[in-house]
């Protein structure tokens, strides 16, 4: 039998990490997906390398670099159609964001990067996760590849609802709310003295919930779904999670404030851990951001056929719908339309105009027109670092 395929896009912090953990699957053939030439070429020796050293049980694993570049379709298309992944997990986007929260003091990066109310949410740097992912979608489509599964790292909780109509949504996202669990899990199995693998937890929320959960313990008034069984029992009645959970996050979170690309590896686990149920059709149940197109995170049932949402009891699908779509809210979209068309809140038009001094072109997008609303914040947001740092010499 064949070995399974898996492409990484992007191969950065997250790319890094995941590489590696791909590289000791059994059975499975790596591809890194790059623009770098040489940095791919010398990424794929040091995970072979590392996987002698560290993976005696495959230690030569296939490991191809591709030079890709997802701006160019034709071309991204024929490779697609060379390799023909089973599952793609897509880590690449035009959008730096450690350079948005590292670029600027950090009081001034959480007002054009965090949540509402605190700031203007990731609404205006969603065109840079939106380029390549529309561009990676499109090429799969093109090489007839409709069933190859991509686990999406680039701003999954709004952007799969605006592919969702145009048929270009890939299969789920990774991270974003489910991160919160590891966390969630020691700080219960403490309370109650058990291990970690006696809590069960289900989760639905969005990404615009885990920043301040982590960073400073609170959600903001950002709604979420939390439900929780300790050696089969439930006890989500028993926890009171806004006073005595999630204050204790803080102690336990892998981000510091000044997040850099080493503080990725939690984020890589997490989407390889679903190629893993993907590939290997474990059929288990995972908290997975954005399957089916919808907004946010779900409990879901990974396997070979992909990710489908599983409901608990007492709850509905259009209860945690409803949950993430305030999550969006939050996040700064006013709406996402049926034709897929993106929106602003005026929250964050108001932070956005103010801050950059613009009147905003494109406070709302489509997956279409993506490139050019990028290039409008980016140029915006440059000018703005520019300007700041004149300004305030070091």
């Amino acid at each position: 039998m064949s070995n399974k395929r898996v492409l990484i896009t992007g191969v950065g912090g997250v790319g890094v990490f995941a590489a590696h953990l791909v590289a000791a699957l059994p059975g499975v053939d790596l591809f890194l997906g790059d623009i770098r030439e040489n940095f791919i070429k010398h990424k794929a020796c040091c995970i072979k390398d590392n996987a002698m050293w560290s993976n005696p049980e495959k230690p030569y694993p296939n490991v191809t670099p591709v030079v890709m570049d997802l701006m160019d379709v034709e071309s991204t298309t024929s490779q697609l159609h060379e390799i023909k992944p089973d599952v793609v997990i897509h880590l690449a986007s035009l959008l730096a964001a450690g350079k948005i929260r590292t670029a600027v003091p950090l009081e001034i990066a959480k007002t054009i990067y965090d949540a509402n109310p605190v700031g203007t949410g990731l609404r205006p740097w969603a065109p840079g996760h939106a380029v390549l992912l529309v561009n990676l979608m499109k090429s799969l489509h093109a090489a007839g590849l409709e069933e190859t599964k991509v686990i999406n790292g680039s701003g999954c909780d709004f952007l799969h609802v605006a592919l969702k109509s145009r048929g270009l949504a890939p299969t789920c996202g990774l991270g974003d709310f489910a991160l919160g669990e590891p966390a969630l899990k020691r700080i219960i199995s403490r309370k109650y003295g058990v291990e970690q693998s006696d809590v069960r937890i289900h989760l639905a929320g969005h990404h615009s919930l885990i920043m301040p959960l982590m960073f400073v313990g609170t959600n903001q008034n950002i709604p979420y779904y939390i439900d929780v069984a300790v050696l089969g029992r439930n006890v989500t009645a028993e926890l009171d999670f806004e006073n005595d959970i999630f204050p204790l996050m803080i102690d336990e979170n892998t981000w510091p404030a000044e997040v850099g690309l080493s503080d990725q590896e939690q984020t890589a686990a997490h989407g390889v851990a679903i190629a893993r149920a993907i590939l290997f059709d474990t059929n288990e149940v995972m908290n997975v951001p954005a399957p089916q197109g919808l907004p946010g995170c779900y409990p879901a049932r990974v396997n070979a056929n992909g990710v489908e949402v599983i409901v608990p009891e007492g709850t509905s699908l259009e209860e945690m719908v409803e949950v993430n779509r305030a999550g969006n809210v939050a996040e700064g979209f006013k709406e996402i339309r049926e034709d897929g068309t993106m929106v602003a809140t005026d929250l964050t038009v108001e932070i956005i105009e103010r801050t950059f001094g613009i009147e905003w072109k494109y406070k709302a997008f489509t997956p279409d027109n993506a490139f050019e609303a990028f290039k409008e914040i980016n140029t915006a947001f440059n000018r703005f670092v520019e300007d700041y740092h004149a300004n305030n010499p070091a």
